[in-house]
């Protein structure tokens, strides 16, 4: 298992019990594990030291992975086999903070200066690596897991009413927000500087701006970049490891990936995974379908080991409170965006094949692979006649209509008119609860620009918080999970196109289908973006088995934020099933908040 944990003597904590009752209660590797004097403890979970010889006043934690790793190594003179930690804490001692600003990849770290008395926490730009910290009696805890956390914690967590309170409401939640109110996640493209006056402040070191593609002068040079990207992106991503896994669900994203990986590797090594219904689960499915005849389209088109391709129909728990300790046990509580339906996935591919890393195709949708509905917003809002006119030509009436909705949504400053409704019969939350006023919902919120909601859509805190609890999942295994679709060099390159690249003619999703030519068969690549088929095949399925084994379990509504069980039943819905799946989450809520208080 990757990661760190540490716990700082901020102001003059009682740090010598502390960190003595949590040496006492953990089988740990002391190779793994630095304590100076009154000062820090730090601890590596699989590395077998935190300090390296070269750089004798810095101590190094982390779990990293540098994209850009030969080029600093030839700028620091570093052996071509100097590993992350080297390679980080040389930027480090050259650049100090802005280290960050130079370092391509995916990583969380700590650097322990014992001269200045300073710690730097530090996390990669789209917050693939987890990164928490606490304070509490003048000690900072700070770890990739919330559970290492909770463990080290003299007193309790106490839990985040106003976060519980969102879930409730169905709202999207601040992404360094999580289920205790003073556990905060540090944000991506953020660092922590803590220096002997103990002060706490998160800083921005990144943003996604646009980068000269001044030489790209025709569509098909910008495609044949964003290929190059793509294809440097995954090879970066398999360096040094010998089994690879990819999912392959059966969409683009993922089925182009594959493919690719297929071109740079040995296809002996390299294994996918496919949720798929059974004769079971499909009973449960509204349109009885999934996608296997796409990943068979896949399997032939890049000559794939049959053998190598791996079915998922089932989850491993032996029922719903299994999963539920499961979830408490790796996330740490209940969690936003909790990607446990993962899990089993995870668990094969570590058990039965020694995968080392395992590729998604997410955050696809969100960036590379959008459908491009709204590319004109740029034009109505920079008043670019040229566009307009063309936007004009290509979509007649529906230009005019788009327009229209364009104007309406900026005047309502929300995209939506009727999202409201449903969110009301989805509402879990206790109507005489301070939160059921106060709190506001940020969801459908209109942007007036193409450019700036293309920010907004990747850099949503959804993103990052799948990506974390995929991660933490997979982790628990020995197995990194890995994005080449949230490649920061590719979200640049794709942030600086023309807008009319995007345009949805004569197709949607115009951008990924046309940089996939050549590497999907068209059958695949020309495929309707909806089927029917969902990712997670057997979800219904998942929902209904829920719903039967929770049919017993009780309530205990400790935080009295939760409307009773008699209210809900007696709440208009908008169908039985969603009725069935929000009753789920009020179950689950309610019995994760009873194991953490």
């Amino acid at each position: 298992m990757n990661g760190f944990f540490g716990i700082l003597n901020l102001n003059n904590g009682n740090f010598r019990e502390v960190t003595t009752n949590y040496l006492n209660t953990k089988l740990l590797n002391r190779e793994n594990t630095l304590l100076i004097n009154d000062e820090i403890l730090l601890q590596n979970f699989t590395t077998s030291t935190v300090k390296n010889d070269n750089y004798p006043n810095l101590y190094f934690a982390g779990w990293c992975r540098l994209d850009n790793i030969e080029e600093l190594q030839i700028q620091f003179n570093l052996d071509s086999k100097a590993v992350e930690q080297e390679v980080i804490l040389a930027a480090y001692k050259q650049w100090e903070a802005d280290c960050v600003k130079h370092l391509i990849g995916d990583f969380s770290f700590a650097i322990w200066d014992v001269n200045k008395k300073n710690l730097f926490l530090a996390k990669d730009q789209m917050g693939i690596r987890p990164l928490f910290y606490t304070e509490q009696e003048g000690l900072l805890y700070f770890s990739t897991t919330i559970p290492a956390i909770k463990s080290a914690l003299i007193q309790k967590p106490g839990l985040n009413e106003e976060y519980i309170a969102k879930e409730l409401l169905n709202y999207p939640q601040k992404v360094e927000d999580c289920f205790f109110k003073d556990i905060k996640r540090l944000k991506p493209a953020h660092y922590l500087s803590i220096g002997a006056e103990g002060k706490l402040e998160e800083i921005l070191y990144w943003e996604l701006e646009t980068v000269d593609l001044s030489h790209c002068k025709t569509n098909e040079d910008y495609y044949a970049l964003l290929r190059t990207t793509l294809e440097t992106a995954i090879q970066s991503r398999i360096r040094g490891k010998k089994n690879v896994g990819c999912q392959l669900s059966g969409g683009m994203d993922s089925s182009a990936i594959t493919v690719l990986l297929s071109r740079i590797m040995d296809k002996n090594k390299l294994h996918t995974y496919s949720f798929i219904l059974d004769e079971t689960t499909k009973a449960y499915s509204d349109n009885g379908i999934d996608e296997q005849g796409t990943q068979e389209e896949i399997i032939n088109y890049a000559d794939l080991i049959r053998e190598n391709h791996h079915p998922i129909t089932s989850f491993h728990y032996k029922d719903v409170f299994e999963e539920f300790v499961k979830k408490n046990e790796i996330m740490g509580g209940y969690a936003n965006s909790d990607c446990i339906w993962q899990d089993s996935l995870y668990k094969v591919a570590a058990e039965q094949n020694q995968v080392e890393v395992i590729f998604s195709g997410f955050p696809g949708d969100e960036g590379v692979s959008q459908n491009g509905n709204n590319y004109f917003y740029d034009y109505l809002n920079e008043f670019n006649i040229k566009g307009l006119f063309r936007f004009l030509i290509d979509f007649r009436r529906g230009a005019i209509l788009k327009t229209i909705h364009y104007f309406r949504a900026k005047n309502k400053k929300n995209t939506t008119s009727d999202y409201s409704i449903i969110r009301e019969k989805r509402n879990l939350l206790n109507p005489n609860s301070i939160f059921y006023k106060n709190l506001k919902d940020g969801l459908f919120a209109f942007n007036p620009s193409f450019k700036n909601w293309q920010k907004e859509q990747i850099c949503t805190a959804h993103v990052c918080l799948r990506i974390e609890s995929e991660g933490a999942y997979a982790n628990q295994y020995g197995v990194e999970t890995v994005y080449p679709l949230a490649d920061i060099r590719l979200l640049e390159i794709m942030y600086s196109l023309p807008a009319d690249l995007f345009k949805p003619k004569p197709y949607s999703r115009a951008l990924f289908r046309n940089l996939a030519v050549g590497i999907l068969p068209d059958k695949v690549r020309l495929q309707p973006k909806r089927s029917g088929a969902k990712t997670l095949a057997f979800a219904d399925y998942w929902i209904h088995t829920k719903s039967e084994e929770l049919k017993n379990y009780k309530i205990k509504n400790h935080t009295g934020l939760m409307i009773s069980e008699e209210e809900y039943k007696n709440k208009e819905a908008e169908n039985e099933f969603m009725k069935m799946k929000r009753y789920n989450t009020l179950k689950e809520i309610d019995y994760l908040i009873d194991l953490n208080i």
